[in-house]
């Protein structure tokens, strides 16, 4: 039995033994011991024979029942584990003891102490359990961090997607999911040319990438389910994971289409202006007009609709048989257009028929974001071969004239920008007031005409100067006195020959005059062709159709002293 119980004691850990023993009677006293016991004991001093082994070994204490019950057999084996000694001293000692029963032939009864050194596994273990406890810590901080930037790229209100070093999308936030239209699991593991259409610019990114350098800002256009076109800028990284060939590659990206609308209306509408204050003719600035919309908004084809060979007769609002047509059509060279171009030409429409016949009814700006569905027979055929999906138009409209329609299409399949339709109507207006002026500016030089012979013949300094400050007409002596010919002429403004100290004062009268105030005589400065300053003195007055100024003449004399 008693070898049994040893072999217990003995193999229960696979660390070397160091055992020390002591052997008690039944009194608890001491009846021998081993050499190095007492470096275990709490009093080394109390540890010899005939003491009471409770004194140097106080652990024992209050056991007196159990150690009885080993004594007399009841009770195999009793163990104390993971006492510690040297609590004051710089290293620390701990034993395990076991108690045991040894029993003569006289049939006299003594218990065995045995005590193990048990420092180096305590040690071990109180190591092993801090390591544990600083990996318990780490973990959860790192599932605390990972948690919360889980939730920062939630949150976040830009696009963020990650994708593989080959272009598979493996993580999106729900920004990103709004922004492209499409759900987490119809992007995951899905190419990006899903979201990026020119494989160009992707294979621009990833060649980028190789050479782990990174994209700030790097506005690319991308494209969501419903096929709508969106600008956004990416700020890309590189996230590496140890080896070259297992890289990530992280994408935030901003929409900044509505940024680049704004811009593009804001450009458009400035060259329109240019084009309609430099144009010297009606047929001069509408092919370069629908151009401008088509390049400054991103359109690819712009038409002109009119009920006459080419524009200039308006339409009373009352009038609803006009048949349009298209007398002039602008492409960009991305559109295979010819079929539909002849078809174009060829087809006419009735007020309320196509969609330059529902805006020649309507007098207003309309929109529909895939022409090849709107039911127009006539032309969706044609358009649906040369990929044209969305379109818009707007009249050309003047209070209730109406002078005609433009048309413009996409590639792409658009949803209704209402800023957009109400800068066109501006624009509409502007435009049908430039040919209004244009029509009278005609007018008046065929109604001047009749003049031209008494003009030519004056010694005064006669000219007719349009709203823009363009040179309409001068007279000989006018010519005489600056040196310019009729082609030098066709090119300058007003305000070119003015002398810098008069030009301010001109202005004002300039523009007082355009408002309709009558002015008195002026006298200012003036700039020849060879530089000399002259001074002329004289009267202007305005020319006006319906309340709309058109020119201003004037009658000059030179005062030069």
């Amino acid at each position: 039995m008693k070898d049994q119980v040893l072999d217990r004691i003995l193999n229960k850990s696979s660390f070397p033994h160091k055992f020390e023993r002591l052997e008690v009677d039944d009194n608890f006293c001491i009846i021998d011991t081993s050499e190095q016991v007492q470096r275990f004991a709490h009093r080394p001093e109390e540890m010899t024979r005939g003491k009471d082994i409770r004194l140097s070994f106080p652990e024992l204490i209050g056991l007196e029942d159990i150690l009885k019950a080993i004594l007399y057999g009841k009770q195999e084996l009793f163990e104390l584990q993971g006492i510690r000694r040297g609590l004051n001293q710089p290293s620390h000692l701990y034993i395990n003891i076991y108690i045991i029963r040894e029993q003569y032939d006289n049939f006299q009864n003594s218990l065995i102490v045995l005590i193990e050194d048990v420092t180096d596994k305590i040690v071990l273990k109180h190591k092993l359990l801090h390591q544990t406890n600083e990996a318990n810590l780490l973990s959860s901080a790192l599932i605390n961090c990972k948690s919360y930037m889980e939730q920062v790229i939630a949150s976040m209100p830009d696009a963020f997607l990650v994708t593989s070093n080959f272009g598979k999308i493996i993580k999106v936030n729900h920004a990103a999911e709004e922004l492209f239209g499409f759900s987490q699991d119809e992007l995951i593991n899905q190419p990006i040319s899903l979201i990026i259409d020119d494989q160009v610019v992707i294979k621009a990114i990833y060649q980028h990438f190789a050479a782990q350098q990174n994209f700030q800002n790097l506005e690319v256009v991308c494209k969501t389910k419903t096929r709508e076109k969106r600008l956004i800028a990416f700020s890309c990284s590189v996230i590496s994971q140890g080896t070259e060939s297992l890289e990530d590659i992280v994408f935030i990206g901003r929409d900044i289409t509505t940024r680049q609308r704004r811009e593009q209306r804001t450009s458009a509408q400035y060259t329109i202006t240019r084009i309609l204050s430099e144009s010297q003719s009606i047929k001069q600035a509408i092919p370069q007009i629908l151009q401008s919309m088509c390049q400054n908004l991103g359109w690819d084809l712009g038409e002109l609709w009119t009920p006459s060979q080419y524009i200039g007769t308006s339409v009373k609002i009352h009038n609803v048989n006009a048949v349009l047509r298209c007398v002039e059509i602008w492409s960009s060279r991305l559109v295979s257009g010819r079929e539909f171009k002849g078809v174009t030409w060829q087809t006419t429409y009735t007020p309320g028929v196509g969609l330059p016949g529902e805006i020649w009814i309507r007098r207003s700006p309309l929109w529909t974001e895939d022409i090849t569905q709107d039911g127009d027979k006539r032309r969706s055929p044609a358009a649906a071969e040369a990929g044209l999906h969305a379109a818009f138009g707007f009249p050309i409209l003047d209070d209730n004239e109406i002078l005609g329609v433009m048309v413009f299409l996409s590639r792409d399949i658009q949803a209704k920008d209402t800023e957009l339709l109400e800068m066109v109507g501006s624009i509409g207006s502007q435009i049908a007031q430039f040919i209004k002026r244009k029509q009278a500016e005609i007018a008046l030089v065929e109604s001047e005409q009749r003049y031209r012979d008494l003009f030519e013949n004056a010694n005064d300094l006669i000219q007719a100067v349009n709203a823009y400050g363009r040179f309409l007409y001068v007279n000989r002596a006018w010519r005489e006195a600056f040196g310019y010919d009729e082609i030098e002429i066709a090119s300058l403004n007003v305000f070119d020959i003015i002398h810098p100290e008069f030009r301010q004062y001109c202005w004002q009268k300039f523009y007082r005059v355009l408002s309709g105030e009558k002015q008195e005589q002026i006298k200012a400065g003036f700039i020849t062709k060879n530089g000399e300053t002259i001074f002329l003195e004289g009267n202007i007055n305005g020319k006006f159709i319906e309340g709309h100024p058109i020119a201003t003449h004037g009658i000059f004399r030179n005062v030069t002293q």
